[in-house]
């Protein structure tokens, strides 16, 4: 992990012992107490899990019945929240002006960071789209093109072969010849209308940017809210197409299947504020073909793939606050209640890797702070009120206890 600039020329040589600076004495304490806590804790639990998975084979070897289920590995990777008590529901603004509160009910609002929360390659991304899925998948496979060359399908020869991508190994199986964002139209293919046929074109639904790409359609065949929510538990970033994102979240995504922390993300697959030659023929196109095309209109989408691949990056790099539902639906409760129970805003500045050997408690400590205040700072500007509204801040993961981070002033101010 890379040091900081700030760190670099003022915080070098910082001892556990020491606070980074005295005006954050408060915070700096919480934070080297929560992480060495984190950390001492993990060893813990590690060595639990290896006597107990011990134990169990060792029963296992003997035919001995066992009670107990297999041992689960603790969990590596911890999020850290930065939590900002506010004084009610009445205390928050909306973030653009002339747009209710209500509209950004369930839709998480990226905020910037100055130290990045993950980068692309560690996350499991989920991109769901309009129908079919599989053509938005070959072509979304063009973004793939803007990610880091360590990311990317290697094509170093082994046993003088080389290793193919997952698009490849999949035209080989099917005995075809297809590169990335070529058209399957074929005379030998028979083309399934989604419209008419309730089966699934989708085969291969990855690319190197995401991990699943699934159409609406095929999101509606898991009926059961269990199903859905099972699936969407195995990423760890959602996103949805802009034009199916306010369906979604309505019929789908309800607050019951996504937590707090899985809200999805909508993206748009073009920049809307410039002027598009190529999407307005597309457009036209689209227009002649009339209704019962879907297929044939996916495949003349115009997608952007640049700045697709910016929005994700952004979205990875960066964190992110989801307004609490009582703020967002101010018009169903009366005065009493909108300005008599406080709220939380519930943020992620930092993910803590355990397994991490080089990780450096000091160091975290001055990466957590910079993004404690990236944070308060886009809060206090962007979405509450009046700094006066603010009752207390926290620090805290999923596991420990919260807290106590300093008042609003001293986090503002630059420590360095």
């Amino acid at each position: 992990m890379a040091l900081p600039k700030a760190l670099n020329k003022s915080q070098q040589g910082t001892s556990d012992e020491q606070v980074v600076d005295p005006d954050l004495a408060i915070s700096n304490r919480s934070v080297l107490a929560l992480l060495n806590h984190m950390k001492l804790d993990y060893i813990k639990k590690k060595q639990e899990y290896k006597e107990k998975l011990h134990t169990f084979k060792m029963n296992e070897f003997g035919n001995v019945e066992q009670d107990e289920a297999v041992p689960v590995v603790p969990k590596s990777k911890v999020n850290v929240s930065f939590i900002v008590n506010v004084q009610s529901a009445a205390s928050l603004k909306s973030p653009v002006p002339n747009i209710p509160l209500s509209r950004y009910h369930r839709i998480p609002m990226v905020i910037k960071v100055p130290n990045r929360i993950s980068k692309l390659g560690q996350d499991k991304i989920l991109f769901i789209v309009k129908d079919p899925g599989d053509v938005y998948t070959e072509k979304l496979s063009a973004c793939d093109q803007y990610m880091d060359k360590k990311l990317r399908v290697s094509k170093n020869d082994v046993d003088s072969k080389e290793t193919k991508g997952w698009r490849e190994r999949l035209s080989e199986k099917k005995g075809k010849s297809v590169k990335a964002g070529m058209k399957r139209a074929s005379t030998d293919d028979k083309i399934i209308d989604m419209n008419k046929n309730s089966s699934t074109r989708l085969t291969e639904t990855s690319t190197e940017l995401f991990s699943r790409v699934y159409g609406v359609k095929q999101l509606k065949q898991l009926k059961a809210s269990k199903q859905i929510a099972k699936t969407l538990a195995s990423f760890d970033v959602i996103l949805l197409d802009h034009r199916v994102g306010d369906e979604l979240r309505k019929k789908i995504l309800t607050t019951t299947v996504i937590r707090h922390r899985k809200q999805p993300y909508t993206i748009k697959l073009y920049d809307p504020s410039k002027e598009n030659i190529e999407k307005k023929m597309i457009d036209s196109k689209r227009q002649k073909l009339g209704k019962g095309y879907k297929i044939e209109k996916a495949e003349i989408d115009y997608i952007d793939p640049e700045y697709v691949f910016n929005q994700v990056s952004s979205i990875v790099r960066n964190t992110s606050v989801v307004i609490p539902w009582i703020a967002t639906s101010l018009n169903k409760y009366d005065k009493e209640q909108r300005t008599g129970n406080t709220i939380s805003l519930d943020v992620v500045c930092y993910k803590l890797d355990l397994e991490d050997k080089s990780l450096d408690i000091n160091e975290a400590t001055v990466i957590i702070l910079e993004n404690c205040k990236a944070i308060m700072q886009h809060l206090v500007k962007n979405l509450i009120k009046n700094k006066k509204y603010i009752i207390s801040s926290v620090i805290k993961t999923g596991e420990s206890q919260s807290l106590p981070m300093d008042n609003v002033e001293s986090i503002l101010k630059s420590y360095y």
